[in-house]
């Protein structure tokens, strides 16, 4: 899907634009990006800070939710002002299944270092969204009470 200059990565068949990321943008693309969208979404890759555990993530007890520390994040992401979607590949945290974090809140508590919370979404559930438009269904880890983040 094609807006002067740009052209949508994905266009799922709810009419939600999907930006998938690999490389770093500027605060004035993001900015330039989610104006000419309108109703759109990020997929940043977030796979090599998960990896190396500069992103972890810890599940809350019998709810969907996660927390997560991020040391090292993407500045840049202060900047999005649509929902942000981290692929964390297959996560050790998250039983080896290939994860997609949808971040609701982030908190920059220091320089260099974000804390937050989110939903965690397995890959396949989230492609299926994207493709086929099928309704994105939380993945709830099995935690026990003490984990944290």
């Amino acid at each position: 899907m094609r807006h002067g200059d740009l052209e949508a990565d994905v266009l799922a068949p709810c009419g939600t634009v999907v930006e998938l990321q690999y490389g770093t943008l500027s605060r004035n693309e993001i900015d330039l990006r989610e104006r000419v969208y309108g109703n759109m979404v990020w997929l940043f890759d977030a796979r090599d800070a998960h990896r190396d555990n500069r992103l972890r993530i810890a599940g809350v007890p019998h709810r969907p939710n996660v927390n997560f520390v991020w040391s090292r994040p993407r500045e840049t992401l202060q900047a999005c002002q649509r929902p942000i979607h981290l692929d964390l590949g297959e996560s050790a945290q998250a039983d080896g299944l290939h994860v997609v974090l949808r971040i609701s809140r982030s908190h920059p508590r220091q320089p260099g270092r974000h804390t937050g919370s989110g939903v965690l979404y397995t890959a396949e559930a989230f492609h299926n969204w994207m493709a086929h438009g099928l309704p994105l269904t939380p993945l709830i880890l099995k935690v026990s009470e003490h984990a944290v983040a």
